[in-house]
């Protein structure tokens, strides 16, 4: 132990010896000694320094430079503990304003924090103009988050020094945790007049302009940055997210390729980079960074959320479902992924899982609009319309004018059969949004569901701004025929635009078109050429994909209800307007072989990927109270879902769909049923337009072709319509069709 000079001792550091009762040597030897320590110290050779520091203080335990300079060497050498020992006996025998700031820096180094700012404090004491003491005390508060206190620390620190740059840029960091942007901005524009275009200054600008939300002028700060630093990774990460913020994703994706070249292990710069390709469409690219990183940090909540927005627009849908479930465990309680993640559920029909999500996000945030929209879409896909309809009113109240929102309210409103209302909020959708494409086209569906079909031809026309439509928009020199245009003595290109069924159910207006005087060719899918090789009113049918013969004018099938001008009454309904090939029905009489029963086509899916598949296909087992030795049951599904299969095994259904080649065998196979019974698919449309008898099963809320509150349809005489009396359930709509089926089977082979 040593004295302190106040009856108190101090403990002498680990590797300080007790001096021997020797005489105190002369002061030139200790300087000398000393100097050639700090001479060590200031070269860079710690080791060394401390060694002549040793020697030094072997000597004279008590040198209050040695002491402080010693310790000021171990904090280089991060041994902080002794740092902190040698720096508190220095001060103990000499406090100064510049070694307690060194000494408090030693605390804060350790976590004390208070004590840190409390030795602060002791040297403004001594002398409360110190810059180097008024400069660490105020970073040190701003650290530790006591921002205002931290200000004033700046502000007196400016007062004395006007033009102390990193001073003038510290205040400017304060204040933009304050969130005084203006006030920031002002800050770091005096330090860009004291320092110019530095490489700190315009960092800090930059930071502050993008706080305002004036992203270009910080784009251009950052570029100034780089220009004094182009090898500087932050700086490119930087004005990549502000580049983000423009969205000019190009721009900001390269900006983040060029930080990981620099800096191939930056985390954020590989994150946003997975971002900007997002948002640029290339999901399977953004998806190989996510897997970058996360081989990085398995556990990076963000990389994990993003990971499941690609693979949900990829369509990997249960690859998002794990991805957003990874993330949340995580961070349980993030919003927007809960979201997400709710809404991808729902995709894999997880509906109560989806609902559970949303409701942990309104645990967390009552207030939490998006979570609110998701639920009121979940409840929309479960036919809780009531409910849903409290959830976009909800949803509304908060922000009127969400467009989105206005447009669910209106599907709710349209399966409630409120009709008027549900218009009028189409409307409103559409007046917040006039290029609301969705709002357009579902309002045109809703208008020909109740028979308004002049308001709904026109407003179906704006199908061709979706996107979804893209594979199917033509571009041709000639120009696009409407009925004000003279068709005498030309040829006009009709095409098919969408499914199979759209197809087979207005190829029938070739008819009219060549009633009109003009040559008629038609380009349909190649599965259904041979098929159309029978319609009346046409010249010459090709497959799409193949050259087109020279033609002057040109009209998409679904346009031409428009152009005729076709209302309920004005429909043409001459069936059949269809048939099948002779050679190939044939064919398959003799495959079927003789019956002395009915025979009845069964078609109870279609196409999984139909965005209305959940609600117009059932499942199989959903169907087979319909079957009894009465009738011959053919499948004329040519793929059967894997749930499906074992219902289809252990039933009585003949299942023939691997010697389906194409849609010409199906027609062929469907002609030799008695009766056709079908949810809506194109083999329904298929059967309508051969002629055969069909019953047709509906969900509660139709496809506009099918009408409301009718069981026959004037686009197809021989079918009958079996609707859900309740959305989802199809048990009575079976019960209904088993008890007509011997009336629409009468006569057939007995």
């Amino acid at each position: 132990m040593t004295s302190n000079g106040d009856g108190t001792t101090l403990a002498v550091p680990v590797g300080l010896k007790q001096p021997a009762a020797n005489p105190r040597p002369d002061a030139s030897t200790l300087d000398r000694l000393f100097l050639r320590a700090r001479k060590l110290h200031q070269e860079g050779a710690l080791d060394q320094a401390v060694k002549a520091y040793d020697q030094l203080l072997a000597l004279d335990p008590e040198h209050v430079e040695g002491l402080h300079m010693l310790g000021a060497a171990r904090f280089q050498q991060g041994r902080f503990e002794e740092a902190e020992a040698l720096m508190r006996l220095s001060i103990g025998h000499k406090p100064a304003p510049l070694s307690l700031a060194n000494y408090a820096a030693v605390l804060a180094s350790l976590g004390r924090y208070d004590e840190a700012v409390s030795r602060l404090d002791d040297a403004l004491a001594i002398n409360p103009s110190h810059q180097r003491t008024l400069f660490q005390r105020a970073t040190l508060l701003s650290q530790l988050g006591r921002h205002q206190e931290a200000l004033a620390g700046y502000d007196r620190l400016l007062e004395l020094n006007p033009g102390f740059t990193e001073g003038l840029l510290k205040r400017s960091e304060t204040l933009r945790a304050l969130g005084r942007f203006d006030d920031a901005l002002a800050s770091a524009n005096r330090a860009l007049t004291s320092a110019g275009l530095s490489f700190d200054v315009c960092r800090e600008r930059g930071l502050v302009l993008r706080s305002l939300g004036r992203y270009r002028d910080a784009a251009d700060c950052y570029g100034h940055a780089l220009s004094a630093r182009p090898d500087s990774a932050e700086l490119l990460f930087l004005r990549g997210v502000t580049y983000l913020d423009q969205n000019a994703d190009d721009l900001a994706l390269a900006d983040f390729n060029s930080a990981m070249a620099i800096s191939p292990d930056f985390i954020d710069a590989i994150f946003n980079s997975s971002v900007a390709l997002e948002r640029l469409g290339r999901h399977a690219e953004s998806i190989a960074r996510c897997d970058r990183l996360l081989s990085m940090n398995p556990r990076h909540a963000a990389a994990l959320a993003n990971r499941g927005n690609a693979s949900r627009h990829l369509g990997r849908n249960r690859e998002a479902v794990d991805h957003y479930a990874r993330s949340l465990e995580v961070e349980p309680d993030s919003l927007g992924v809960l979201c997400n993640y709710a809404s991808v559920l729902m995709r894999v029909n997880r509906y109560d899982d989806a609902r559970a999500a949303c409701d942990r996000a309104l645990a967390c945030d009552t207030n939490y609009v998006a979570a609110r929209l998701t639920r009121g879409r979940v409840f929309l896909e479960t036919h809780h319309y009531d409910d849903a309809l409290i959830d976009f009113d909800d949803v509304l109240a908060a922000t009127p004018g969400d467009k989105l929102a206005h447009f669910h309210r209106a599907n709710a409103l349209r399966s409630l059969r409120r009709h008027e209302e549900s218009k009028s909020a189409y409307l409103q959708a559409i007046e917040l949004d006039p290029d609301y494409v969705e709002a357009h086209c579902v309002l045109s569906f809703l208008c020909l569901s109740i028979g308004d079909f002049e308001t709904g031809w026109e407003e179906y026309e704006w199908r061709w701004r979706d996107s979804q439509l893209d594979s199917s928009r033509r571009q041709f020199a000639q120009p696009r025929w409407t009925a004000d245009m003279p068709l005498e003595g030309r040829t006009i290109l009709l095409y098919a635009e969408q499914g199979l069924g759209d197809t087979l159910q207005f190829c029938r207006y070739a008819r009219l078109v060549k009633e009109a005087g003009a040559r008629v060719v038609l380009e349909a899918s190649e599965d259904l050429r041979p098929l159309l090789a029978s319609l009346g009113g046409v010249d010459i049918v090709v497959a799409r994909g193949t050259p087109l013969p020279p033609f002057d004018l040109h009209c998409p099938l679904l346009s031409l209800p428009r152009e005729f001008h076709t209302g309920l009454a004005s429909i043409p309904a001459d069936v059949p307007y269809l048939r099948a090939d002779r050679e190939r029905v044939e064919r398959w009489r003799e495959r079927l072989g003789p019956s002395t029963r009915p025979r009845v086509g069964l078609v109870w899916s279609g196409n999984p990927n139909h965005l209305n598949d959940r609600n117009r296909s059932m499942a199989l087992s959903e169907l087979l109270p319909l079957l009894d030795d009465s009738c011959e049951w053919i499948s004329l599904q040519k793929v059967i879902r894997d749930e499906d299969k074992p219902a289809l095994e252990s039933s009585s259904i003949r299942h023939v769909g691997e010697q389906l080649a194409d849609f010409g065998d199906t027609a062929a196979l469907a002609q030799l049923m008695d009766c056709v019974v079908s949810v809506d698919t194109s083999v329904a449309h298929l059967a309508g337009a051969l002629g055969v008898p069909l019953a047709v099963m509906v969900p509660h809320t139709p496809d506009f072709r099918w009408l409301l509150d009718r069981d026959d349809s004037p686009w197809y005489p021989r079918a009958r319509l079996f609707r859900q009396a309740q959305a989802g359930q199809w048990a009575s709509v079976v019960e209904a069709v088993k008890a007509v089926l011997p009336e629409m089977t009468r006569g057939a082979a007995t």
